[in-house]
């Protein structure tokens, strides 16, 4: 799959050059036939270089205001080959490769085979072993969110959608590379180099031997000139100072039901233990109070940390139901429960 992938991404690379050099072809012999039937108008016609030029572009483009024409038989016969080699032949071929340049574009980004190696200051994103649909759809979602990453490109690589990407990630309007984070084409496919944020996945999330994968990637990043800064998911904690050494900004753990933390991290690394927490089996967890809770938010607050009860970061209200996270200090609530943080 990898070598098929890679071919695909050469055979379009080729298939690019055959039509730039076609065009640049055409609109040489475009001009070489424009420069050719204007000197024949000054000679055959007696014509100032300037209405020659005129008459030439007129008759090329088959448009004839009428002002001037050829009235000789060498004037004619010029303009009669000037119309059937440049006007039908050679205009025809540059209106042809610029429609199939344009096909040959679109049906390279769908697939993942275009390359995106002259981007700059863009989100690359390198996709694990099987990448989930949602998930991806939530991560690229908060870096649209938020307003530090808001507006920037964004390049998802990973082959785990084969031949195209899913519709709900292709209407968010990311750039597609189909391959692997592990092979450097596709690195340099995606820009790795000139990239302002790079977000590596882990290879699979219950695999400790993800870091190694990890790791590989990093260093090939950094070699390729990369100064990027790269979040790095870690699956085992004691490999975090080894990625870290390697090149990766931030290390943090996968946590697949919640990829919004890996944006929250990225921008508040300082939050990124308090994120983590929230995760692990032996950190805090959130637990309901189910009692009548009336007064002001923030006396709610102090008793429950007073008494060691934890701290309170939601409420469900008495009247309707609804649960009101966050609430300001001096709201008055009328509560059947508030949510608490704090340790088992």
């Amino acid at each position: 799959m990898r070598r098929r992938a890679q071919q695909k991404l050469h055979l379009s690379q080729q298939t690019q050059q055959y039509l730039m050099q076609e065009a640049l072809a055409a609109l040489f012999y475009l001009s070489l036939i424009i420069i050719v039937h204007t000197y024949a108008m000054v000679i055959f016609e007696s014509l100032s270089l300037r209405d020659s030029l005129w008459l030439t572009i007129v008759s090329i483009t088959t448009v004839g205001y009428g002002d001037f024409s050829a009235q000789t038989d060498g004037g004619r016969f010029s303009t009669t080959l000037l119309i059937f080699l440049g006007g039908i032949f050679v205009l025809g071929k540059i209106a042809g490769d610029f429609i199939d340049f344009r096909a040959n574009r679109r049906e390279g980004k769908k697939t993942g085979h275009w390359s995106y190696s002259r981007m700059k200051n863009h989100i690359v994103i390198i996709g694990s072993k099987s990448d989930s649909e949602q998930h991806l759809l939530r991560l690229v979602s908060e870096c649209e969110r938020n307003q530090e990453t808001s507006g920037q490109e964004i390049v998802l690589v990973t082959d785990s959608f084969g031949t195209a990407l899913p519709y709900s990630l292709q209407q968010q309007h990311i750039k597609f590379v189909n391959g692997r984070g592990s092979d450097p084409v596709f690195l340099e496919q995606a820009g790795v180099s000139n990239a302002d944020i790079i977000i590596l996945l882990a290879w699979d999330e219950s695999d400790n031997f993800s870091d190694g994968h990890a790791f590989d990637v990093i260093n090939r990043i950094r070699e390729m000139g990369s100064t990027a800064k790269i979040v790095a998911e870690c699956v085992d904690v004691k490999n975090r100072k080894r990625l870290e050494s390697s090149g990766a900004s931030l290390t943090i753990r996968p946590v697949r039901a919640y990829p919004e933390m890996i944006i929250g991290g990225l921008l508040n690394p300082g939050s990124i233990a308090i994120l983590e927490n929230l995760f692990t089996a032996s950190g805090e967890s959130i637990f309901i109070e189910e009692k009548q809770h009336t007064g002001s938010w923030a006396e709610i607050v102090f008793n429950s940390v007073s008494n060691d009860m934890g701290v309170p970061i939601a409420y469900r209200s008495a009247e309707t139901g609804e649960t009101v996270t966050s609430p300001a200090g001096s709201a008055q609530i009328n509560a059947d429960a508030i949510f608490v943080l704090r340790s088992e």
